[in-house]
């Protein structure tokens, strides 16, 4: 038995004053309606109505179900609409997990434009170099740098957002006070800020006119943090192999200069991955385009 829609065929016997009445507004068989209302009684184990030839008139009981049933009809209808209506309307809450610096540089500056063409939907944002389990942490999006590999065995979904690589840079001070490397070897003899986190960053695949080398900067300033990174460079103590969304504002800007600029490593993608529904809530359809569109093409450095 649906007992929900036993609930809403008994609401509408008691509405029409008998099952024949709420046969036709059901658009449904009296013998049906009656089934269904008898399933009911059975289900509860009282009488709902008292039947006559002439009258159906509820009982003690059946008010009472009646009054509590009906409400939690309503409010089951009421939360129907709503969850259809957010399919329509992003609203609710947004769940974002982002790598650090680029949730930081990149996420975190386009959050406050998506809230103002979406003011129904609020944003949580996490910043962490790990990687979540969007379901079992209930988040709707996650920003991840590299290769979505396994995506296709899984119930995720990766959209291409934007794309990073490595660059050399070093504020002009620096530059002034020590001058230019002129290859990778000479950066032994200079302070260079090296980041690592776990395995990554120890080395690095660099590309010179299309050959790749692998090289492991000095180990004299090593911090597990891009942003860190950043800042001992604009602090002009060190050269740094920097993501180039770090870095090409302070260039713009004149803070910092690129050196070495004929090694960077190969372009990382950057993607936006989701779980793979049947619908996507409209709250996370806008976001990815939001995100598109806000992001635009990769930094010209």
């Amino acid at each position: 038995m649906d007992r929900f829609q036993a609930i809403r065929v008994f609401r509408e016997v008691a509405a029409r004053g008998g099952f024949a009445a709420a046969a036709r507004s059901l658009n449904s068989s009296p013998p049906s309606v009656s089934r269904l209302v008898s399933e009911l009684e059975r289900d509860l184990g009282v009488r709902l109505f008292t039947r006559t030839t002439r009258t159906v008139a509820l009982t003690e009981e059946g008010e009472e179900f009646l009054l509590k049933g009906g409400a939690l009809i309503d409010e089951l209808e009421a939360l129907s609409e709503e969850i259809r209506a957010r399919r329509q309307v992003p609203t609710g809450r947004l769940r974002i997990s982002s790598v650090s610096a680029f949730g930081q540089e990149r996420i975190a500056p386009i959050l406050p434009g998506f809230m103002d063409k979406y003011p129904k939907v609020s944003v949580e944002l996490e910043l962490a170099n790990r990687m979540v389990d969007l379901v079992q942490d209930h988040v709707d999006i996650a920003i991840r740098v590299g290769d979505p590999d396994g995506l296709a065995a899984s119930a995720l979904t990766a959209r291409r957002i934007s794309s990073q690589k490595l660059i050399f840079a070093a504020a002009p001070g620096y530059v002034a006070r020590n001058g230019v490397p002129d290859d990778l070897n000479a950066l032994d003899r200079h302070r260079v800020v090296k980041q690592v986190s776990g395995t990554w960053g120890r080395e690095h695949a660099l590309l010179c006119n299309g050959v790749l080398r692998r090289h492991s900067l000095p180990d004299s300033l090593v911090v597990n943090s891009a942003n860190a990174a950043r800042n001992a460079v604009l602090s002009g103590g060190a050269i740094g192999l920097l993501g180039d969304f770090l870095a090409a504002g302070p260039i713009s800007e004149g803070k910092l200069v690129r050196i070495l600029p004929e090694y960077e490593t190969a372009s990382q993608p950057i993607y936006a991955v989701f779980v793979h529904r049947g619908y996507m809530p409209a709250k996370l359809r806008a976001f990815i385009d939001h995100l598109a569109g806000a992001l635009g093409p990769p930094l010209s450095v």
